[in-house]
């Protein structure tokens, strides 16, 4: 019991100051770490049910780095705005590969809770998941292939335009003629 109530102490020093738990806990009389401990209750019910597990899941893994993401920018040291950047490297993979494997583990037990403890490990700034990913798979690899990423991306970029300017003409070619024909 005495752990239950350190951890809802904890989690009331830590949203003691955020305006929504402050509100619900005033009109319901109990502290914000109950608050907190409810609420979380309420969304792992969910996520061990299934039940917009992707989406709870994709808000926790977003809405958090962002608003760090944005104090970091605003700091003027330069060590948070490359936790934050490192993140974001690491979610933009994670997300393309869990949208591609998603349709092969969506059925494993308790799948959602471990892509949400994943993505905190990779975000929260005690374990620095994402730097140690970077660090260790990811920034080798790109390193390794950056002169064919880098021609790859010129090719692109260079289909792009080629599509662009055939659009652009396509786009003149009918304007005239519907000019025309009037």
């Amino acid at each position: 019991m005495d752990q239950i109530n350190g951890v809802i102490d904890a989690l009331t020093e830590y949203t003691r100051n955020l305006p929504v738990i402050k509100d619900l806990a005033q009109k319901a009389g109990v502290s914000t770490g109950h608050i907190s401990i409810g609420f979380i209750a309420f969304l792992s019910v969910f996520m061990l049910l299934g039940i917009g597990a992707d989406l709870i899941t994709d808000l926790i893994g977003m809405f958090y780095p962002m608003y760090m993401s944005f104090k970091a920018l605003e700091t003027k040291g330069a060590d948070d705005d490359k936790l934050w950047l490192t993140y974001w490297v690491v979610f933009a993979i994670y997300k393309v590969v869990d949208e591609w494997s998603e349709i092969f583990f969506f059925w494993v037990p308790f799948y959602y809770p471990i892509k949400l403890a994943f993505l905190v490990y990779l975000f929260l700034p005690q374990t620095k998941g994402a730097v140690k990913l970077y660090d260790s798979f990811i920034r080798p690899f790109v390193l390794k292939h950056q002169a064919e990423i880098d021609a790859g991306l010129s090719k692109a970029g260079e289909a792009a335009s080629l599509v662009q300017q055939a659009a652009k003409e396509e786009a003149l070619k009918k304007g005239f003629e519907y000019m025309t024909h009037k």
